[in-house]
């Protein structure tokens, strides 16, 4: 995040708001704002000015400023980062569901840098819902591998991910490099598995205090929970996902195709016109 000197540009661009309009003196403060982001006067990146600062700047109160920050930082405009500030937002960063592609990988294409930090390595016991998830018998004995990471793109919190890995898998995971690795791109080269496909869950949640303390984020505010199971060929279990993303800053893009069977094939063509010449031939 930039800290360019915003402030200068807001005194600049700042007009006292006006209390005899129809609309809300924070809804009038959030169009001042966009207004200055879409003429190019707060780019994304810069860091507002504190809110006493804007508060003498556009002469409105304490909760008026607050409110429309608020509402910025929840609509996608803005990024309020605890102990650090609010900024300008840059583009969504999109996370595809349609490809198994390393969220390393992914992100490397949409020119941004990812890094890690090990929150924790530790062996779990089995339990009938995890058995069930990797195809065991729900009273199985056995143990699990749980790898937890914070993963940063370009240097800010991006989420939270909880890894787990059947025993065997996982201690030998856990012995490579694994502050700044694709688990994909380790389980394919160094451990010489072929990853297959994905399944995955998107589900709304809020921030815990723990979620919120290491996204940087407030108490309760609105995230992305991906679940996911990752299979080998011949369609084996091998890692249980779950990661908590930051609702601010993912848009999650799937696409969707519509199957036509041999049996409605000839329905379909009969809907679509055939292009026609100038002569009114179909060609």
């Amino acid at each position: 995040m930039s800290s360019s000197p915003s402030g200068v540009f807001l005194k600049e661009a700042a007009r006292p708001l006006s209390r005899q309009a129809a609309a809300p003196l924070y809804e009038q403060l959030k169009r001042s704002l966009v207004g200055m982001i879409e003429t190019g006067l707060l780019k994304p990146g810069d860091r507002l000015p504190p809110t006493p600062r804007l508060c003498g700047q556009f002469h409105v109160s304490h909760i008026t400023v607050t409110k429309a920050l608020c509402d910025l930082a929840r609509e996608g405009t803005l990024v309020r980062i605890q102990g650090k500030g609010t900024f300008v937002a840059g583009r969504a960063i999109e996370r595809r569901l349609t490809n198994l592609a390393s969220f390393t990988r992914e992100m490397a294409r949409q020119g941004l840098r990812v890094r890690s930090r090990i929150l924790g390595i530790k062996e779990i016991p089995s339990t009938p819902a995890l058995n069930r998830r990797f195809g065991r018998p729900p009273a199985g004995d056995g143990a699990y591998i749980q790898i937890q990471r914070l993963r940063f793109v370009d240097n800010l919190p991006a989420y939270v991910a909880t890894s787990i890995f059947p025993d065997v898998v996982g201690r030998r995971l856990a012995r490579l490099p694994l502050e700044n690795a694709s688990f994909y791109d380790l389980l394919e080269t160094d451990l010489g598995l072929h990853l297959y496909r994905e399944e995955r869950w998107i589900t709304p949640v809020a921030a815990t205090a723990l979620i919120a303390r290491l996204l940087e984020v407030r108490r309760g505010a609105p995230l992305f929970r991906l679940e996911g199971m990752t299979f080998l060929e011949g369609d084996v279990p091998i890692e249980a996902t779950d990661a908590i993303f930051r609702g601010d800053r993912f848009r999650f893009v799937a696409n969707l195709f519509r199957f036509i069977g041999p049996n409605h094939q000839h329905v379909w063509e009969a809907e679509v016109p055939s292009p026609q010449n100038e002569k009114g031939e179909a060609r």
